[in-house]
């Protein structure tokens, strides 16, 4: 059987080959009004045309495929996945999914890919404020169309799809304001021995401080390491009841629902419990269920494709800014 050819779908479709061809490859310049290009959707479904990727890789010198490059552990890389897995297919292009193992030559090989033309820009899914100065001087200098979800909150010249951490801490205290009428604890919970907060943390902090302190309250700031959760118990065992809190992210709000149970305290009625991080997994879990304030992961995949895209084909402008800012979402459950 004879395999369609962009002459058979301009035939069909009623149009020139030219308008074919500024369809599939998103032509800069060339306008194509909505009833042409969904003639020529049509036709190419009709026909099940297919388009030749290396022969037209040839002509463009670009491969219409983007890496995504990250921890593939990390389930907020697998959400961000969505979000550019979307983009993509809307635009035309396959995305490559490149696991980060630590290897120091996973970077070299990226910018390989795309000096064989195999990639025509990459995204990555970096830890909250994670920045590499020496990977973004080696990107710069290949030309390589290059964006962070979460990394490089400081460096201008590093573009990046970012959430305003201390937004969400407000939109948190806010919320449980308006449903209790209570000023919460703050409970900062980490892996390990608390430190140095990070980028997101330092943010977190400072918003709820902030908030308190613009209400005349004294900030109630409680530092765990998960390590130790017993310390957590002592802490709640001292709140008079009702009381509430506002957990970092969902790791903490866990322990206080144990905790909690452990007191024979009601969540939801003695205590109230909201998260302000990665919860969407989790919440389906819980009981009752947990009001949270969500990293809209897949968003800010999107959003980075869809940036990756424009500035392989030309399109981002001069004056676009280096950080792209989604908000945050509330979630609302039955703890608050």
């Amino acid at each position: 059987m004879k395999r369609p050819t962009s002459q058979d779908v301009a035939k069909l479709a009623g149009v020139s080959r030219a308008v074919v061809s500024a369809v599939l490859n998103r032509t800069p310049g060339i306008r194509v009004s909505p009833d042409r290009r969904q003639a020529v959707l049509d036709a190419i479904a009709q026909l099940g045309y297919r388009v030749d990727a290396q022969a037209r890789g040839m002509r463009t010198g670009r491969s219409r495929t983007i890496a995504a490059y990250g921890n593939l552990d990390n389930p907020m890389f697998l959400q961000v996945l969505q979000g550019a897995q979307q983009s993509c297919m809307q635009a035309g292009y396959q995305l490559l999914l490149y696991g980060k193992n630590g290897q120091p030559q996973e970077q070299e090989e990226l910018l390989a890919l795309y000096q064989e033309r195999r990639i025509d820009g990459l995204l990555t899914k970096d830890t909250t404020g994670f920045a590499d100065e020496a990977f973004a001087a080696l990107v710069q200098q290949a030309g390589l169309p290059f964006i962070s979800v979460e990394g490089y909150p400081d460096e201008v010249n590093v573009l990046s799809i970012l959430m305003d951490y201390g937004e969400s801490i407000r939109m948190a205290l806010d919320y449980i304001w308006q449903r209790t009428g209570g000023y919460p604890v703050y409970i900062a919970a980490y892996h390990g021995k608390p430190g140095e907060p990070r980028w997101g943390d330092r943010h977190r902090l400072a918003a709820y401080e902030a908030w308190m302190g613009e209400r005349g309250e004294s900030p109630r700031i409680f530092r765990l390491s998960l390590d130790e959760p017993e310390a957590l118990t002592e802490l709640m065992a001292g709140l008079p009841q009702p009381s509430s809190v506002l957990c970092n992210w969902f790791a903490a709000s866990a322990l206080v629902y144990r905790a909690a149970a452990g007191l024979g305290l009601a969540v939801g009625r003695d205590l109230y419990v909201m998260s302000a991080d990665n919860t969407a997994q989790a919440n389906r879990y819980m009981v009752p269920s947990l009001s949270s304030i969500e990293v809209p992961y897949a968003q800010m995949g999107a959003a980075a494709a869809e940036r990756v895209i424009r500035l392989a084909e030309g399109r981002e402008p001069s004056d676009a800014p280096p950080k792209i800012w989604i908000p945050p979402r509330l979630a609302p459950g039955e703890s608050v």
